[in-house]
């Protein structure tokens, strides 16, 4: 079996993830009230997801991923990237 997507991330010096079903913003919120991170700096380019072998990948990464894993199909996708709610 091949590479899947376990959880939504974020990359600000370091990445920061928490389980599913959480969801980006739910991820920036806990930065700005437990971590005393601004979350305004997690910029869509820096959301992304991470793989079940701890790899950060970006949204179009990640959608191409979870397609080949079979936890999406092309259907329910917009554009190839890859949101939280396509998965949970």
């Amino acid at each position: 079996m091949g590479e899947r997507i376990i959880a939504a991330a974020i990359q600000l010096a370091g990445t920061i993830s928490l389980p599913p079903p959480a969801r980006h913003h739910t991820i920036i919120q806990t930065m700005d009230l437990e971590m005393g991170i601004d979350g305004t700096k997690a910029v869509p380019e820096s959301q992304g997801f991470l793989t079940d072998t701890g790899r950060f990948v970006n949204r179009v990464e990640a959608f191409y991923i979870a397609f080949a894993a079979g936890q999406i199909t092309v259907e329910g996708c917009r554009d190839p990237q890859l949101y939280s709610e396509d998965l949970w």
